[in-house]
């Protein structure tokens, strides 16, 4: 557990200091420019900002990020936005939501981001409410993208990196043992798999339709992935890449992919509607 807990502690360093910018810039930056251009995006759950800066990289017309905490968008204010140049700056806005309502109208977004947010809702009805008004945001055609942690990974890898913590151990159990190893009590993350994700976003109202924009990892294929990928442990992403690569290439040749193993799912969606969606 010692070294589990200095894992976390170093990871958490790098992720949440000038580094962990720079790996946001890496990881995020090439995917948004791929399905944004000159268009909208919207970061749910911002934070502070760490995303925001990479999204600033982009040619987007505008960069809205939003959170439920105002504490977290002062932070993101004061330490993210404020150092950017003035031109860039002026294309960022930071919005305060309700926990399951998105203060923006329908279809006004070209890009929806959703970075390590749904493992935080611990519902399933949650989890749909959140998708439901990420679709609404999005105009028909627009992508989502999503990074959160992978229910079917054999390993608790948000949590504690204790295999199969999360498939046996209660709720007070993976509680306690994240305590032990990362020293804070947290709730424990709920995980979703990518078929659960897609089963949700196919229920959204609206929703005529959606498509996998990405094969493999927020990549084009796998072997782009391999060659950009970027951010923490990125030699370990490698070697990881390179062991499910068969796994890859048969599921390739039935129309899927490995992302349903990773770690993490990473995914971008383009999402169809049949029109506006008028919230209830």
């Amino acid at each position: 557990m010692w070294i589990l807990s200095r894992f976390f502690s170093r990871l958490n360093e790098r992720y949440h200091g000038p580094e962990g910018d720079a790996f946001a810039i890496e990881e995020l930056t090439p995917v948004a420019e791929r399905f944004l251009g000159a268009g909208n995006v919207l970061e749910v759950g911002c934070g502070y900002g760490r995303n925001l800066v990479a999204l600033a990289a982009t040619s987007a017309k505008l960069i809205v990020g939003c959170d439920v905490q105002q504490a977290e968008l002062e932070r993101a204010a004061r330490e993210r936005i404020a150092p950017l140049p003035e031109a860039t700056r002026a294309r960022v806005a930071l919005v305060r939501q309700e926990p399951w309502r998105l203060p923006f109208a329908s279809d006004c977004f070209d890009l929806v981001v959703l970075w390590q947010v749904l493992e935080h809702v611990f519902a399933p009805q949650e989890k749909q409410r959140v998708l439901d008004e990420c679709a609404r945001v999005l105009k028909s055609g627009g992508h989502l993208l999503v990074e959160t942690p992978n229910q079917w990974f054999p390993v608790d890898y948000h949590d504690n990196r204790i295999p199969f913590a999360h498939w046996l151990l209660p709720t007070s159990g993976r509680e306690w043992l994240t305590q032990m190893i990362r020293g804070k009590r947290y709730y424990p993350s709920q995980y979703l798999s990518l078929h659960g994700a897609e089963r949700m976003l196919r229920r959204a109202p609206g929703v005529t339709s959606i498509a996998r924009a990405t094969q493999f990892y927020l990549a084009p294929s796998w072997e782009e992935a391999y060659r950009s990928v970027g951010g923490t442990q990125a030699g370990w992403k490698r070697l990881l890449f390179l062991q499910i690569l068969p796994v890859h290439l048969a599921m390739r040749a039935f129309g899927s992919s490995a992302d349903h193993f990773l770690p993490s799912i990473r995914m971008v969606w383009r999402i169809d509607k049949s029109g506006p969606v008028v919230r209830g």
